[in-house]
C-alpha cells in the first residue's frame, strides 16, 4: 500500500520543481558547476539564504497582518513560497540537512509528508533541536520538531533514447540512495549504496531501448538501470548481493510507480535462473587490494585483480536467449605479459564481443582515483597506507595499466546462419531495427575521444557499428569492392595548408556523432569519401581515382578496401547495398 501511495511523494516533488533542470536554474550555473565538482557548500548556502529570507518575510507579514488581509490576493502559490519549498526539499533530500517539521510539511503537503515518514524517506524528531544542532531535553523549551531524510532522493532528467510519455512528468526519475561524499567528509561505510554517478549515466546511454520480454540488471545498486529497463521490458530482474541496495531499489520503484521489477538477492548472475533478452551491468569492477584496505560493496568485487569482471563476462552468454544482447561496464588489467581483454575471455562461439576501451590509467593514478572516492583524506596515514597497498598489489601481477571500458555482446539468433545482405544494414540499424548479421566477431578497440552529439542516443550508434562489424566479419575483398557506400551525413572534412602552399599538408575527417573520432586521410581516401554518395561501387570509384592520380587501379583498390573497412567499423561509411560485379 505504501509503495502505491509513494507516487504522491514523487508527484509533489515534481510539482515543487525538484528536478535537475529546475534546480540548475534555481541556484545558477556557477553553483551547479560546483556540485559537479562535488562541492555542495555554495548550494547549501544558497538554500539557507532562501529559507532565512522566507522566515524573515513571514515574520514581517505577521506584523502587518491587518493591512495585508485587506489586500487582494492572487490565487496559487506565491513565488517566494515556491522557492522556499524547493530550498526545503533540496536541503532534506540532496544535502542531508534537518528542517522544521512545519516547513517540510508545507513543502510536501500533508498526505505526501505522512507517506514519506511511513515509508522511511523522512524521520521525525519529536523533541527537536537547537540552532547549534544539540537535541532539546525534555524540560527545555525550544524549537518545534524537526525532520531529516536518511536517504538521498535525487532527481534525474532522462537522456535521449529512453522511452517516455507514459504519464505527465515521467521525463524525470527519482532515485533513492545513501547520502555520499557530496555532504559527508568521513570515510564511507562498506554497505554504502551509491546514487547515480558517471558510470551509471554512461550505462544508461549505452543500453539499447528496443522492446523486450525479459531483461536483467546485474548488481542493481540504487536501481537506475532496472527502473529504465522497466520502460521497455515486460519483466525486469534486478540482482544485488546487498539487501540494502535491493531495499532502496524497491523504494525508488515505489516512488516512480514501477511494478514490473523482481528483486533477487545474490551475487552477480547467481540469482538469474532463466535466460534473458537484454542484460546490463555496472558491476563492482574496482580493483582493490585484498588487504586491510576498506572494501565497498557498491564498487569492489571482493576478488583479486579483474577476476570478477572476467568471470562475469565469461558467463553472460549462457544467460542470454538466442538473439539476446548485453551491455556492461568494467575495469581490466593490462600486464607486461598479457595484452588481452574481454574479447579473449568470452569463448562462446555464437557470441560476438565488442570491447571499447575508453580510458587507461597507470597503477598510481588508478589508486588515487579510488582512494579519493572512498573519502580518505589526502596525505593522511590512511591515504599513505592505502596507496602502498595498491601499488604492491599491482606489482604482484606486473600490471602496467588499468582500463575502463564498455563490453557489448550479442548472441547469434541462429548459430549456424550467415546473413550477408548488407543492403539493409545502414537503413535498418539507423532506424532502430535490431536485426543484424549473425556473423560472429570478437574485437577490442581503444577510443578515448570525447563523446559527440548523438541525437538518437549513443546506444543506437553502437548498435549500428556492431551490425557493421558483423557484416565485415564475413565480407571478403571481392564483396567489399562490389559494394556501394555512402558517407555518414555528420562528417566534416578539414584540409590544412602550409602558408603559400596550394596542396594540403594534411586532410582529416571528423565525426559529429558517436565518439567524435578524427581520421587522417590520404588523397585517395579523401577522394573516395567525397564521392561516396550511394551511386558507385568501391571498384568503380577506385578505377576513376586511379586514372586521376595516375596510379595502378588494382593496387589502389586493395588500399581502399583496407581503409574503407576502418571507416565502416567506426560508422563513418555505410554500405548501401551489394554491388554488382562487372
Amino acid at each position: 500500500m505504501i509503495e502505491q501511495d509513494m507516487t504522491l511523494v514523487a508527484d509533489r516533488l515534481y510539482r515543487a520543481g525538484y528536478t535537475e533542470p529546475r534546480l540548475r536554474q534555481f541556484w545558477g550555473g556557477p553553483t551547479a558547476s560546483a556540485l559537479v565538482r562535488n562541492n555542495a557548500a555554495p548550494a547549501i548556502h544558497f538554500c539557507q539564504t532562501v529559507l532565512e529570507s522566507a522566515q524573515t518575510q513571514t515574520q514581517t507579514q505577521t506584523q502587518t497582518q491587518t493591512r495585508t488581509q485587506t489586500e487582494a490576493q492572487e490565487p496559487g502559490e506565491a513565488p517566494q513560497q515556491f522557492d522556499e519549498h524547493l530550498a526545503t526539499l533540496a536541503m532534506l533530500f540532496h544535502f542531508h540537512r534537518k528542517v522544521s517539521t512545519e516547513t517540510a510539511r508545507a513543502a510536501l503537503g500533508d498526505d505526501a509528508f505522512d507517506i514519506a515518514v511511513d515509508s522511511g524517506l523522512l524521520v521525525t524528531s519529536s523533541r527537536g533541536t537547537r540552532d547549534d544542532g544539540a537535541e532539546i531535553s525534555n524540560g527545555e523549551v525550544g524549537e518545534p520538531g524537526h525532520v531529516s531524510a536518511p536517504f538521498a532522493v535525487t532527481p534525474y532528467d532522462l537522456p535521449v533514447g529512453v522511452p517516455r510519455g507514459f504519464r505527465p512528468g515521467d521525463e524525470n526519475l527519482y532515485l533513492v540512495s545513501d547520502h555520499g561524499t557530496l555532504i559527508n567528509p568521513d570515510v564511507l561505510d562498506g554497505d554504502f549504496v551509491l546514487g547515480l554517478g558517471g558510470a551509471g549515466r554512461t550505462l544508461v546511454s549505452l543500453t539499447p531501448r528496443d522492446l523486450v520480454s525479459i531483461s536483467a540488471d546485474i548488481g542493481t545498486g540504487c536501481g537506475i538501470q532496472a527502473l529504465l529497463l522497466a520502460r521497455h521490458s515486460d519483466r525486469v530482474i534486478a540482482t544485488d548481493i546487498s539487501e540494502r541496495a535491493l531495499h532502496l531499489t524497491g523504494l525508488s520503484a515505489g516512488l516512480n510507480g514501477v511494478d514490473n521489477i523482481e528483486l533477487r538477492a545474490g551475487s552477480m548472475l547467481e540469482p538469474l535462473s532463466e535466460p534473458v533478452d537484454l542484460l546490463v551491468s555496472n558491476p563492482p569492477f574496482v580493483i582493490t587490494p585484498r588487504t586491510t584496505v576498506a572494501n565497498f560493496e557498491y564498487r569492489d568485487g571482493g576478488m583479486t585483480g579483474d577476476r570478477l569482471v572476467r568471470s562475469l563476462f565469461t558467463a553472460i552468454p549462457d544467460h542470454l536467449h538466442p538473439g539476446g544482447r548485453s551491455v556492461c561496464l568494467g575495469n581490466w588489467e593490462t600486464t607486461s605479459a598479457v595484452d588481452a581483454g574481454p574479447e579473449a575471455w568470452v569463448t562462446d562461439p555464437d557470441t560476438s564481443v565488442l570491447a571499447i576501451e575508453r580510458e587507461a590509467l597507470d597503477p598510481i593514478a588508478y589508486a588515487e582515483t579510488w582512494i579519493r572516492d572512498g573519502g580518505i583524506p589526502r596525505a593522511s596515514e590512511d591515504w599513505n597506507a592505502a596507496t602502498a597497498a595498491w601499488i604492491e598489489d599491482f606489482a604482484t601481477r606486473d600490471v602496467i595499466e588499468v582500463v575502463f571500458g564498455y563490453v557489448i555482446m550479442h548472441r547469434a539468433e541462429h548459430p549456424s546462419a550467415t546473413d550477408n545482405d548488407v543492403s539493409t544494414i545502414a537503413d535498418h540499424t539507423m532506424a532502430g531495427n535490431s536485426e543484424q548479421s549473425s556473423s560472429v566477431f570478437k574485437t577490442r578497440v581503444r577510443t578515448t575521444s570525447a563523446i559527440a552529439n548523438n541525437p538518437h542516443g549513443l546506444g543506437q550508434f553502437i548498435a549500428t557499428t556492431f551490425a557493421l562489424r558483423s557484416w565485415l566479419a564475413t565480407a571478403g575483398a571481392e564483396e567489399i569492392a562490389n559494394t556501394i557506400f555512402t558517407r555518414s551525413p555528420d562528417l566534416v572534412e578539414h584540409r590544412h595548408h602550409m602558408p603559400g602552399e596550394s596542396d594540403p599538408s594534411s586532410i582529416t575527417l571528423e565525426q559529429g556523432i558517436g565518439f567524435g573520432q578524427v581520421f587522417d586521410l590520404d588523397t585517395a581516401l579523401a577522394g573516395f569519401v567525397s564521392v561516396a554518395d550511394g551511386s558507385l561501387t568501391l571498384r568503380q570509384t577506385a578505377v576513376a581515382l586511379a586514372q586521376l592520380l595516375d596510379v595502378n587501379p588494382t593496387a589502389l583498390e586493395d588500399q581502399l578496401i583496407a581503409q574503407v573497412r576502418q571507416l565502416v567499423t567506426a560508422g563513418a561509411l555505410l554500405p548501401v547495398n551489394e554491388g554488382k560485379q562487372e
